[in-house]
């Protein structure tokens, strides 16, 4: 047996992908693809897992072979593919040599009842004759597997010489008459089978449409995809080429800092050097003079007699005492010589490096691309807990009780645009407002209170039969707009641009409820009392 490589077959393939050979008994799998049955079973002998060749998806569940004799049953159980079976044979048949069966000439027709080719002095014989007379005789240059598979008349699966002309939907089998009166005696409802054949052409063709659309919006859903991707290569590019301005910019004003800070170092160290230096020259030359009285004293002390020490004496007092005064206050002026000092702060440092650290943090924020009907909001996961969420979080139902029936929208508000729901089930023997309106708080932290008339005192507005503005209640005019709302009506809320909250019912705007309504915001209903089940309508801009 080929191994079968990864990859569908067309629509109207007619070779199997794993023997590449016409299909012999053809199975459906549940995968949609199609194996013949000596394929499959030979595939799944030799892959346990029990996995699509194709697509890789389960064919079974391997639980189900223990409980049965071995893969066998497994595979006989899955429905055979008639139509490819029904295409199959007329591909082979179209593919023999085209020759008479009667004088073995080039055949030009071919008779949609017997199969048999014809040239066309046969065909016309063939169409004269009693027996044949209304057979079907068409062109073979213009034949297709498919109309030979679409003409070929139903013959009965047990009597093969007999038309099935009825349709037990009992037991889904197409029968002749003679079995409708020995095994299908007791069955009920019997049709005839064309009247059955149109209505599994109009359920066919709904489902070829419902397969399209949903394909379709999938298609769709992957080219939003790609635009994101698209998108946010664009973003990042251009990120990319902000940090690099930014550090460059960084980088520019730490040089420039370095800079500065030794030019001033340098002009600190010249001016201490040049004060140094005066002093020492002042000094110098004092200390010189010392030098010179201190000899002219020690010489004559050791070689001048009396009366000569004594007018030298008198001649070196007092200018002796005015240079040890001035050498004092030369070395009392050296406390005023300065260091150069420079103090880098840490915490200056320690702050700029957080600062830094923090700058470049790259937030993603998660993206919601819907493939029903591309809406752009649902129910948050954090709900009342009376609530039960389906439909992918497109409908909400409160399934006991009257309280703890809060939804809030999974992302926030976006200006003029608004949000609905349609209310699908109401209890008509209850009474009561519908609560709506915004939290100011994100879902993933929100705090929910058996019903919105109570414990969302600041951080809400609630739409009743009043309002309640972040803990200040007011009554409004909105004549009941939310009071006993049969089945069908749609409720909705909208933030402007100027940040007023209105209330839409029906696609009625019922006016501004409340102003300056801070955002983020995120729109919520209360499912409380009369109102128990509700549906996520698509999101519309409001000019």
């Amino acid at each position: 047996m080929a191994t079968a490589a990864g990859g569908s077959s067309a629509d109207n393939d007619t070779e199997c992908s794993v023997c590449h050979e016409l299909f012999k008994n053809p199975k459906l799998l549940p995968c949609a693809h199609v194996l013949c049955r000596h394929c499959l079973l030979s595939w799944l002998a030799s892959n346990p897992e029990a996995l699509c060749p194709l697509c890789r998806g389960a064919i079974a569940d391997t639980k189900e072979k223990s409980r049965t004799k071995g893969w066998k049953e497994v595979v006989d159980a899955l429905p055979d593919d008639v139509a490819m079976a029904a295409l199959v044979e007329s591909t082979r048949v179209l593919s023999q040599d085209h020759v008479c069966v009667g004088c073995k000439t080039a055949a030009v027709s071919i008779c949609l009842n017997c199969n048999d080719m014809m040239c066309k002095s046969c065909g016309c014989q063939h169409t004269n004759f009693s027996a044949t007379r209304h057979h079907k005789v068409e062109d073979l240059s213009s034949m297709t597997a498919e109309e030979l598979a679409a003409s070929q008349p139903d013959h009965c699966s047990v009597h093969t010489s007999k038309p099935c002309e009825l349709f037990c939907p009992t037991h889904g089998a197409a029968i002749c008459h003679l079995c409708a009166s020995a095994k299908h005696r007791a069955c009920p409802d019997l049709t005839e089978l064309a009247e059955a054949a149109d209505k599994s052409r109009e359920e066919l063709s709904q489902m070829v449409t419902s397969l399209l659309t949903e394909e379709q919006q999938l298609e769709e859903a992957v080219a939003a995809l790609e635009r994101h991707l698209e998108a946010t290569e664009k973003v990042m590019q251009e990120a990319v080429a902000e940090i690099d301005m930014t550090c460059d910019k960084l980088e520019n004003s730490v040089k420039e800092c370095r800079r500065r800070l030794k030019e001033m170092t340098q002009d600190a160290k010249a001016k201490v050097k040049d004060t140094v230096l005066a002093v020492k020259v002042t000094l110098l030359d004092h200390r010189g003079r010392l030098t010179s009285h201190r000899r002219v004293a020690d010489r004559t002390t050791r070689g001048t007699n009396n009366r000569g020490m004594c007018d030298v004496t008198r001649a070196l007092r007092d200018r002796v005492k005015d240079i040890l005064v001035t050498c004092g206050q030369r070395r009392a002026d050296l406390k005023s010589v300065f260091m150069v000092t420079l103090t880098i702060d840490a915490a200056v440092v320690a702050r700029i490096e957080k600062e830094l650290s923090a700058l470049g943090q790259v937030k993603v924020k998660p993206v919601s691309i819907g493939t029903r009907q591309q809406q752009d909001w649902r129910f948050h996961t954090n709900h009342g807990k009376n609530i039960v969420l389906s439909n992918d979080g497109l409908t909400a139902e409160r399934v006991k009780g009257f309280y703890n029936g809060i939804v809030v929208a999974d992302q926030p508000m976006v200006p003029d645009v608004l949000y609905e729901v349609q209310l699908d089930k109401v209890d008509t023997d209850v009474y009561a407002y519908l609560p709506c309106g915004v939290v100011l708080t994100d879902p993933d932290h929100l705090c929910l209170p058996d019903t919105a008339y109570n414990g969302w005192d600041w951080e809400a507005v609630v739409i009743s039969k009043a309002v309640y503005n972040r803990g200040h209640k007011k009554d409004n005019n909105l004549n009941d707009a939310t009071r006993n709302l049969p089945e069908g009506t749609r409720v909705g809320v909208m933030v402007t641009t100027k940040a007023e909250l209105h209330l839409w019912v029906n696609g009625s705007d019922r006016g501004v409820i409340a102003t300056t309504v801070p955002t983020p915001c995120f729109a919520f209903f209360d499912l409380y009392d009369r109102y128990t089940k509700v549906s996520v309508c698509p999101p519309r801009h409001v000019d």
